[in-house]
């Protein structure tokens, strides 16, 4: 294959520009371009390379055109040159950056999530999708409201687990999970529309919710803390929209599942279930060995007579609302990546491939569907003992802070990121978390802690 790449060097057509290397009116991907004088096949972003000329990007990049470390859902291309196993791919022309309108497709030199877009008087890698990522927006919002609506009404049940309406008893506790089950349904539709980093980053917005619905819902005190935390989150949510990638790409199957297996997703993905594995041990040591216990527990073997944890002691009254809330947000943070699966799947199909023709897309629906109960339990268990004030700003800074990691390592959505858009995504990110911060805050005031009976009250 090389020697015909050589021989093909060789005895190619010279030129001046693209026009003289074509034979149609109309040229495509497998047309020749005028490179450095010669007609000559390109590859589009992505694609296995040899050479910087072989890329379509090398008018921009140079030598450096073949340079790209190539992905593992690469392995799914079916193109003339993937026999041959180089280590190298071609390198994308950066959004805003300027493109060659003259070449099809990834020809212009953009990768498969830009267009090259005329902008003034250039064209450049502009988004493909710039009003979708809205959409996801909008989806993402109405579904962190309705979340955290269902979680305040799953709290109140706590309190008065039924009413009657018409002479019919119904259960508080089931109409809070339905409208939580609907705010997820939003939160994954959104996902169709727009990078995971970018929605993970606004469930933040659950915390201005909650600062809103707790009151009104459980009564719970409102205090400058919750406003100071509102201002944080808004800021740094403007900040983080007005610097992610408004463009996502649409995988197929075979690209999800080869990106399952690349050696960065396998390492986050053992390190978060070490995490959880070793924070429910944890969290089951102490319950076992406390008033919080359960007959019959499974993991009663744990308990031991050397030790037992009050209620009014400081693991129950701030450890335990930690450990129940990383373990409800970082199982959460599963809960996105197999929507965003489900949800690529789902997109795929409304496009013409359908995709549940094949089984492994039931299997991203039922992980959806097991970790989205774990993750209600969990929520559920601190939701029982600790104030929603303070339980689900802890959730969804857990959850959002490991779907924004876990998103960028599996999907790769910071790679096409400019310097200023990352760090402009960070400083929004550090402000929301410092927004948090107002919040937790709150737990760590020991004076205003007060235990009674089942539950921990602490007092603004």
């Amino acid at each position: 294959k090389i020697l015909l790449l050589i021989l093909d060097q060789i005895f190619s057509k010279t030129c001046k520009i693209d026009s003289d290397c074509q034979v149609r009116t109309r040229p495509d991907i497998h047309s020749q371009y005028c490179v450095d004088g010669k007609c000559q096949k390109l590859l589009g972003a992505g694609k296995h390379c040899l050479r910087p000329k072989d890329c379509a990007s090398y008018f921009y990049f140079g030598p450096l055109a073949c340079s790209a470390r190539c992905k593992a859902e690469s392995e799914c291309e079916f193109d003339e040159l993937r026999s041959i196993r180089s280590t190298f791919c071609c390198r994308a022309i950066p959004e805003t950056k300027e493109c060659n309108p003259n070449r099809p497709g990834m020809l212009t030199g953009c990768n498969s999530k830009h267009l090259c877009t005329q902008d003034q008087i250039s064209w450049k890698c502009m988004a493909k999708n710039f009003g979708g990522w809205a959409i996801g927006v909008y989806l993402s919002i109405q579904g962190n409201l309705l979340i955290n609506i269902g979680l305040n009404i799953q709290k109140l049940s706590y309190r008065m687990p039924n009413f009657s309406f018409f002479n019919m008893n119904i259960s508080i506790f089931n109409i809070g999970l339905l409208i939580y089950i609907i705010g997820k349904v939003s939160g994954f539709l959104s996902y169709i529309f727009g990078n995971s980093s970018l929605l993970a980053s606004l469930g933040s917005v659950g915390l201005i919710a909650n600062s809103v619905f707790a009151p009104l819902i459980n009564s719970e005190i409102f205090t400058w803390k919750d406003f100071m935390s509102i201002v944080f989150v808004l800021t740094g949510n403007s900040i983080i929209l007005m610097n992610s990638g408004r463009s996502h790409k649409t995988f197929s199957l075979c690209e999800l599942l080869k990106m399952y297996q690349r050696k960065e997703t396998i390492i986050w993905f053992s390190v978060i279930l070490i995490f959880i594995f070793a924070m429910f041990l944890v969290v089951k040591l102490i319950e076992v060995n406390s008033e919080w216990a359960f007959e019959d527990d499974f993991f009663s073997f744990l308990q031991n007579d050397r030790f037992y944890f009050e209620e009014t002691g400081r693991i129950l009254k701030y450890t335990m609302i930690f450990l129940y809330v990383a373990l409800s947000g970082t199982i959460a943070s599963f809960t996105t990546l197999f929507a965003k699966s489900f949800g690529e799947m789902v997109d795929q199909t409304i496009l013409g491939d359908n995709q549940f023709l094949y089984g492994v897309t039931y299997l991203f629906f039922t992980n959806i569907v097991i970790f989205t109960a774990l993750q209600i339990y969990w929520l559920n268990k601190a939701l029982r003992h600790y104030d929603a004030l303070l339980v689900i700003p802890l959730f969804f800074v857990f959850w959002t802070f490991f779907s924004i990691i876990t998103a960028g390592i599996y999907f790769q959505d910071f790679e096409y990121y400019t310097w200023e858009q990352l760090k402009g995504f960070l400083y929004g990110f550090l402000l929301c978390i410092a927004g948090s911060g107002f919040l937790m805050s709150r737990v760590i005031n020991t004076n205003r802690i007060v235990a009674t009976g089942s539950r921990v009250n602490i007092e603004a």
